[in-house]
């Protein structure tokens, strides 16, 4: 199985979230990736952050770690066919977290992520929360 980090775990991986941390050496670096949404936030947290070369060094070796997909291909297919089917429902969810689970559903990964609520909407993806017990 492969796991893509949603914003929120990569954070708390930042962050060294024991929990997250278990899980991570449970599955081993080879089953993780990121994605070029996530990426964004990311990135968008170390420029207004107060310590700014601090965190880009520690976004930069992570970034060196995983893998990222981009959101591209039949991503962007998932992406029309989630968000139709949200707006149907009258239960859409943000513009980032739909391209993650659009990722996620191109490509069959598993997304993990703290913010189960918004992302549990969408048909056909898989969720892990690793910072729950």
């Amino acid at each position: 199985m492969i796991y893509l980090l949603d914003t929120n775990a990569a954070i708390a991986l930042l962050k060294e979230h024991e929990l997250l941390l278990n899980h991570v050496r449970r599955v081993g670096q080879p089953s993780l990736r990121l994605c070029a949404p996530v990426e964004a936030e990311l990135w968008y947290g170390v420029y207004k952050s107060s310590r700014q070369e601090h965190n880009r060094g520690r976004l930069l070796t992570l970034l060196e770690w995983l893998p990222s997909l981009p959101f591209a291909g039949s991503a962007t297919q998932h992406f029309g066919d989630i968000r139709s089917h949200l707006a149907k429902q009258g239960t859409p969810i943000g513009p980032y977290d739909l391209q993650v689970a659009a990722i996620a559903r191109a490509h069959g990964l598993i997304v993990v992520t703290h913010n189960t609520r918004e992302f549990a909407r969408v048909p056909g993806l898989t969720l892990e929360d690793w910072e729950m017990e």
